[in-house]
């Protein structure tokens, strides 16, 4: 079969109408038959075949030729929603894919020790709810729209603050509802900064009234590239839009000073919810600013976007340092590891230029799958001491994982050292690429950036400074993992011996992940990196 543009749009409808239509199986399986065990079961391997199906799909699309490119069509829901999937749509896309897949494997697990309770509990609506997730995360790189982005990203929120309080305890509760606040304001200040762009295209269109399709990003960028957003009034609405949608989409990334609420949420929820949430979520907001960010670097054609961008990672780096290095919840630790890598990938993409440009874009992939892989191994080592114990265990029990769960404290120890940036694994040559785009130019081994022309010290300080809070990050983290893996455990724990590894359920999400960790550090595939290559050229505003 030819994979030709109107092929790529199918499997794009596709890729939205099965975890919709899945999400609305669980919730009527939900209502009907909230009794049946079985059918609760039948919804979590139907939820991870629909998994499988979509990472074959995001797959399928990477195969296909950069001419079928970008694929624009148009659904009908009450009005009409521009799409478009583009190279950086597309690396988004198969970024959420990956994770997803992890999640909703896990979730077997992590479900199978949750009896049947009340419906917000049950484990229906949490499949309905994670296939909803799943869905609204697939919208945001999805819609060219941007008013319709900014609800998709909304959308998230409300999708998944039901799974951050699914544990329904009083700490999650309070998790769930911090998240939903925070996360909600930010919006607010996203939808102020797209009103500022619309009124911008309004300028542009001799005051003519904004449409819809106005508001596109296809559009906008025509009408940036013709110059047509030139103007003094245009250009200062324009950096006005891109600041308040750096504040306000940051905060939904776990930028800070906004990230707040990424301690609570990520240590409150379930292990795949945390997965997703670190992973995946904090990736979608990041998608929005991306966009822009290239608007915004069309019109001005200066470093001032950069500059903002820059000084965000330098802050997120700076907070996150303290927090991992003090005594700390893992699961909290984990967060503070979200806002020092959304840092990182921030720094990289305010320096500018293709290689931290790239090395920004790689870090997104190679963050997500690590922080995933982090997130499901404690999970399942939380659940086997919960089962050695019989009862949820205290954070000081939860030690010596090596000797009572050999095989995932193992993959959870590899992920660590891969989360700060350990080589030959993937973070690694991500941060390499991130820095050699600060150092290079000044060495005169690569062209200098383009929406960048910081000062030598500027870039001198800023790598100083990035280095420093990773070493002291490495350090932070490395003592957590040797309390967590090394430490002898309980004594009732280590009566009992070690506990059983399900090979079948436990492990292979883990398993893929360490193997995808490893293979992104050792070298990326050509579709990918070719993938990433035109995603760059799209933030030049020069691609497609």
């Amino acid at each position: 079969m030819l994979l030709t543009t109107d092929v790529l749009a199918m499997l794009a409808k596709a890729m939205l109408v099965v975890p919709f239509g899945l999400s609305v199986l669980c919730f009527l399986g939900l209502a009907l038959r909230p009794d049946r065990t079985w059918l609760a079961r039948a919804l979590g391997l139907m939820t991870i075949l629909v998994s499988v199906a979509q990472l074959g799909l995001s797959l399928v699309m990477l195969a296909a030729p950069p001419s079928a490119y970008p694929i624009l069509f148009r659904l009908h829901a009450g009005i009409a929603v521009d799409f478009r999937v583009d190279a950086l749509s597309l690396y988004f896309i198969l970024l959420v894919n990956i994770v997803a897949l992890a999640a909703s494997w896990n979730t077997w697990a992590y479900l199978e020790m949750a009896p049947l309770g009340p419906w917000l509990q049950h484990p229906a609506f949490f499949h309905g709810s994670i296939n909803a997730f799943h869905l609204t995360m697939l919208l945001v790189p999805m819609l060219d729209n941007l008013i319709g982005l900014w609800i998709a990203i909304e959308l998230t929120t409300l999708a998944s603050a039901f799974l951050v309080g699914h544990r329904a305890t009083k700490d999650a509760w309070e998790a769930a509802w911090k998240y939903l606040v925070i996360t909600s304001a930010g919006i607010i200040l996203a939808l102020l900064g797209t009103m500022f762009l619309a009124k911008a295209v309004s300028l542009s269109l001799a005051g003519a009234s904004v449409t819809t399709e106005a508001m596109n990003w296809t559009k906008v960028m025509d009408l940036a590239r013709q110059g047509r957003l030139s103007g003094s009034v245009s250009i200062n609405l324009i950096t006005l839009s891109f600041l308040f949608i750096l504040v306000g989409y940051g905060t939904k990334a776990g930028l800070a000073p906004m990230h707040t609420w990424l301690p609570d949420g990520h240590g409150e929820a379930p292990a795949p919810i945390s997965a997703l949430l670190s992973g995946v979520l904090l990736k979608s907001a990041l998608y929005a600013i991306l966009r822009f960010y290239a608007i915004t670097n069309a019109v001005r054609n200066d470093q001032a976007a950069s500059s903002v961008l820059l000084g965000a990672g330098l802050l997120s780096l700076i907070l996150a340092a303290p927090f991992i290095l003090k005594e700390n919840r893992f699961k909290r630790v984990l967060a503070y590891h979200s806002l020092e890598h959304m840092g990182i990938i921030t720094f990289g993409i305010g320096l500018g230029g293709s290689a931290a440009l790239f090395g920004a874009l790689l870090h997104c992939l190679n963050h997500a799958v690590t922080k995933a892989l982090m997130f499901l191994a404690f999970g399942n080592v939380t659940r086997g001491y919960h089962r050695l114990l019989g009862r949820e265990p205290e954070e000081h029990e939860v030690t010596g994982a090596l000797q009572t769960l050999p095989a995932t404290a193992l993959l959870l120890t590899l992920g660590g050292l891969a989360l700060v940036g350990t080589p030959p694994f993937s973070i690694f040559m991500s941060e390499l690429m991130i820095l050699w785009g600060a150092i290079g130019p000044l060495l005169g081994r690569q062209s200098a950036p383009v929406f960048s022309g910081f000062p030598s010290l500027v870039v001198v300080t800023a790598a100083a400074v990035f280095l420093i809070s990773n070493t002291l990050i490495f350090c932070g983290l490395v003592r957590h993992l040797a309390r967590l893996t090394l430490d002898a455990p309980p004594v009732v724990i280590e009566e009992a011996g070690p506990w059983q590894e399900d090979w079948g359920r436990d492990l292979p999400p883990l398993i893929l992940l360490a193997l995808l960790m490893l293979a992104l550090g050792v070298g990326a595939a050509p579709p990918l990196t070719d993938l990433i290559g035109r995603s760059v050229r799209i933030m030049y505003g020069i691609g497609y």
